[in-house]
């Protein structure tokens, strides 16, 4: 009798979730002191690279981000030893003068901020491993198709580029028309080949090895035509940025993809993770190096008529 109470328990509150859809759940979260983020990172691209530092919010906070001012900011170039020290542009992001990072270079971020009565001192570190591909050769236009159906409503971007031998780890960055469309962390795309490393993506290798999922080429990104910013038109002009980034990095913005929703029963169940330490206080967020390149290319054609 025992076990079969508990399945009717089960039954009974699978049950209540399953007709309750329509009620707002709010689960009693403990809320901690609220810890410094840091975010930003130096790529090979001659720019001025950013650093934003601000403050964590509480789970259901609908406030404005605490933007952290007043910091100390420098990366320092521990292969060369050149000290770069950024400059607050607006509140809570530091700017370096234009520079460009070097791919075999690690690069140390070394931040003081000042918090109440106390001074919080903050560093990371990341290496530029690999270069990027020498170019990306083209970007085509496809209909976005799974188990040979095909989805009339989606478009992909499929780039074509030789990957390198080694088992790296890219990021794409997507502009139409001059408008980013990656303008969130969890709109970049991720790309990690494994095996595949060393083949030319969307080439005939990878043809033969997807050609029973008809998902050949294969997409970065895929624009959802039923959102006026995304419909493609021909004449428009797209640009891809693509990342050679470290392993770490990667996972992070994995773990950010993982956590974004409204529903935080579906989250990751474990903490983003993070390499911002600190002695005096918890910190979040990722300090990042990568190497980098770009490919602009206007649309000639589309799989329908426009």
């Amino acid at each position: 009798m025992k076990k079969l109470f508990h399945i009717q328990t089960l039954l009974l509150i699978t049950t209540l979730l399953a007709t309750s859809c329509q009620e707002d759940i709010i689960i009693d979260t403990e809320e901690g002191e609220a810890k410094i983020g840091i975010f930003g990172g130096i790529t090979t691209d001659t720019k001025q690279h950013a650093i934003t530092i601000s403050k964590t919010a509480p789970f259901y906070s609908t406030a404005d981000i605490e933007m952290v001012s007043n910091a100390s900011v420098r990366i320092v170039d521990q292969t060369s030893h050149d000290t770069f020290l950024l400059k607050e542009s607006e509140r809570g992001v530091y700017l370096t003068d234009p520079m460009a990072g070097v791919v075999g270079h690690t690069y140390l971020l070394d931040v003081t901020v000042p918090d109440n009565k106390e001074t919080l001192h903050f560093s990371s570190q990341s290496q530029i491993d690999y270069a990027c591909p020498e170019k990306i050769d083209s970007i085509q236009v496809h209909e976005f198709t799974i188990f040979e159906e095909v989805n009339e409503d989606i478009y992909k971007i499929c780039p074509f580029f030789q990957t390198a031998k080694q088992n790296l780890y890219y990021l794409f960055d997507l502009e139409i028309n001059g408008r980013m469309y990656s303008d969130t962390l969890h709109k970049k795309a991720r790309l990690h080949l494994g095996a595949l490393s060393g083949f030319y993506y969307n080439g005939i290798e990878m043809s033969l090895i997807y050609k029973d999922l008809n998902i050949y080429p294969s997409g970065i990104f895929n624009l959802d035509q039923t959102i006026e910013e995304n419909v493609l038109h021909v004449g428009d002009t797209i640009a891809i940025t693509m990342y050679s980034v470290p392993k770490g990095y990667y996972n992070y913005l994995g773990d950010i993809s993982g956590s974004i929703g409204s529903n935080p029963l579906m989250g990751s169940p474990t903490n983003v993770r993070t390499n911002i330490t600190g002695k005096e206080k918890e910190a979040v967020g990722y300090f990042y190096a990568a190497s980098c390149i770009h490919f602009e290319q206007t649309i000639k054609s589309l799989p329908r008529t426009e």
